[in-house]
């Protein structure tokens, strides 16, 4: 209930700060009537429809109403409905009502706000209105009082259309304008906020998302900052897993750029950020079209800063592709562009992707040289965010090599930068790494902790891909633990919403577990449909390492049904595919394979050829796995 505070004056009480007088000056006709209306409603249903697009202004008016001399037999009791799953307001209401307490001789009056959250902003007949115009009538006689309920316009707008009938009961609608510095401090806590997504949590990024919708819905907005509001909800909701509605923003916001040349910057960050929700989608030749486009535009206007950006960008995309060579030319460009302007935080995260590009190709010391490079760069110059990264990346480089010990080291000072500064996406991540090293260690509970850990940062942020990767691992930890059913439910769930964000990368490598799975429990047919719709996704989207792997998988699965030469075809396409891009952890895998069928078939001289190069790799790499392929390289020797 809310706290009055009475005066003598015609007016609201004296320490109103500048806000709400300024509220009071531009809404005096609208402020009038809603007395007016506020006044004569009987003490019954009577509903009026208040629409303020911004929180900071629908709560002046409030107290507006509250400290009013009018209001002094008023009691105002606010209602907040801001579940976005509500579906039966009038049963939250009628349960509300038994916990106030009633004070004499006043007209109780009840304030819903928070509606616009079940109403949302797009698809047809939002479950909340269905149900409002079903029950009309039964208002009457549970909910006899006067309902005033505030909603910004856009949800105005969708309630007379999806409950007419209830619409059809207001007894009058009061629209207040916005004072210009609520809408100047929305676009500080967005537009223009140096806060980063990733240290935001799902409420305060759908916080940031509403505001931003709410900028938006005002008329006076002008088209640069339309536009501008358009590319950061894209990039808000593509934060969140919501791909499509972060296409959309975008192309709303491109539509918005393309004919006005002194837009043009915009419009290449808007082509950047839409290059950026195509990479995640697995539509690699669309983004690097969008991408070459923001390029093109950033040269013609000079902005080198953002090229090196968006090089960058390119170049992950090509690594992804498996054109190594590529990349590596692309992120040397962006390089020399950050070393040219002295962009020192650009030069670091080159650096830290050359260093990944390296620790594929196998070249551990060249990789590890590149990170450190970086994370120097980034203590000098303070970025701890960057730092954190890196050593989460120098932590999977030593886990790779078999130095579990110095591999969780870097990754707990990574978590401890994480959790400083309350990054909680790489947070998430970092301890999903972990729990692959404790997964690898065979400590098979302590990873389910950590993955469990990283799955509840990840659901709290609506970080849908961290989710589906996380509930992956998790799949294959119960896997090892011969909980097969409880895998296949983790794995679908996974699959689930990979489909639902659109992640076809995702996608394809929960296929490719799936059909491990099944192959695991003899049902080969079925695991070689799995295997092939996930090979028909990496072949579509153009990702050749995966596309290695489960060629590797196929191989496997045709040499247990003793059908050799197919098998031997498919282990060869994936050799060809790993020699090209230069994974040297998987080409040894592959050769290992291609020798013991060679063995198998008793040409030992080809056996040879195999086993000898998979043995120096693996020893390069210091695999454990050099010893069992050393003594099959021996007995092959000793057959010959």
């Amino acid at each position: 209930m809310l706290s009055k505070k009475h005066s003598n004056q015609l007016q609201v009480t004296d320490d109103l700060n500048l806000e709400k007088e300024t509220f009071l000056q531009i809404n005096q006709q609208s402020l009038a009537e809603l007395l007016t209306f506020i006044d004569f409603a009987d003490t019954q249903l009577t509903i009026g429809f208040v629409a303020v697009n911004f929180a900071e202004d629908r709560n002046t008016l409030i107290e507006i109403l509250d400290n009013h001399p009018r209001c002094d037999d008023i009691q105002f009791e606010i209602l907040n409905f801001a579940d976005p799953n509500l579906r039966f307001l009038r049963d939250e209401i009628i349960r509300d009502l038994k916990e106030v307490h009633l004070e004499p001789d006043k007209k109780l009056v009840l304030v819903v706000m928070g509606l616009e959250k079940s109403i949302g902003l797009s698809g047809k007949y939002p479950p909340v209105l269905q149900d409002l115009n079903f029950v009309r009538d039964a208002f009457t006689n549970s909910v006899p009082h006067p309902i005033l309920i505030f909603l910004p316009d856009h949800a105005l707008m969708r309630l007379a259309k999806y409950a007419p009938d209830f619409w059809a009961w207001r007894k009058g609608i009061f629209y207040f304008q916005t004072v210009q510095s609520t809408q100047d401090l929305a676009i500080e806590k967005t537009i223009q906020s140096e806060r980063i997504l990733g240290s935001l949590d799902l409420p305060e990024r759908q916080e940031r998302i509403d505001l931003l919708e709410r900028l938006l819905m005002e008329e006076s907005t002008d088209v640069r900052t339309r536009a501008n509001i358009s590319k950061e909800l894209g990039i808000a909701y593509g934060s969140i897993g919501e791909a499509k509605k972060a296409e959309d923003f975008l192309l709303q916001a491109l539509k918005l750029t393309e004919e006005d040349e002194n837009l043009a910057g915009i419009k290449a960050s808007v082509l950047h950020e839409l290059g950026y929700i195509y990479d995640d989608l697995g539509e690699w030749d669309k983004a690097i079209a969008l991408y070459n486009q923001s390029l093109e535009i950033k040269e013609r206007i000079g902005n080198v800063q953002d090229k090196a950006s968006t090089l960058h960008e390119l170049a992950g995309i090509y690594a992804n592709k498996g054109d190594v060579d590529e990349a590596i030319a692309l992120y040397k460009e962006s390089l020399e562009i950050n070393e040219r302007i002295g962009n020192v935080q650009g030069k670091a995260a080159n650096l830290h992707e050359l260093g990944m590009i390296y620790a594929n190709k196998g070249k551990v010391d060249q990789a590890i040289a590149l990170y450190k490079e970086s994370l120097e760069i980034n203590e000098r110059i303070g970025n701890v965010q960057g730092k954190a990264t890196t050593l989460h990346q120098l932590g999977m480089i030593y886990a790779n090599k078999g130095e579990v010990d110095e591999a969780i080291a870097l990754y707990n000072q990574s978590l401890e930068i994480t959790e400083r500064i309350g990054h909680v996406q790489t947070k998430a991540a970092t301890l999903h790494n972990l729990g692959m090293i404790y997964a690898n260690k065979g400590e098979v509970d302590e990873a389910i902790a950590l993955y469990n850990q990283s799955l509840e940062i990840d659901e709290r942020i609506g970080n849908l891909q961290g989710k589906a990767a996380t509930l992956h691992n998790l799949g294959v930890l119960y896997a090892t633990k011969g909980e097969l059913d409880k895998t296949i439910a983790l794995y679908n769930q996974s699959l689930e919403i990979n489909e639902r964000i659109g992640d076809v990368q995702g996608k394809a490598g929960t296929l490719h577990e799936l059909g491990r799975i099944y192959a695991n429990r003899g049902e080969v047919d079925e695991a070689i449909a799995l295997y092939n719709q996930s090979l028909e996704i990496k072949e579509r989207i153009g990702d050749v390492q995966g596309k290695a792997a489960t060629l590797h998988c196929l191989g496997y699965m045709y040499a247990n049904r003793g059908e050799v030469e197919q098998a031997i075809t498919l282990y060869n396409q994936s050799l060809e595919i790993t020699q090209r891009i230069g994974n040297v952890q998987f080409q040894a895998m592959t050769l290992r394979r291609l020798g013991d069928l060679a063995e198998q078939q008793g040409e030992y001289t080809k056996a040879i050829s195999y086993l000898q190069p998979a043995l120096e790799i693996l020893q390069r790499l210091k695999s454990p796995d050099a010893e069992s392929v050393s003594a099959s390289l021996d007995r092959v020797i000793l057959n010959s």
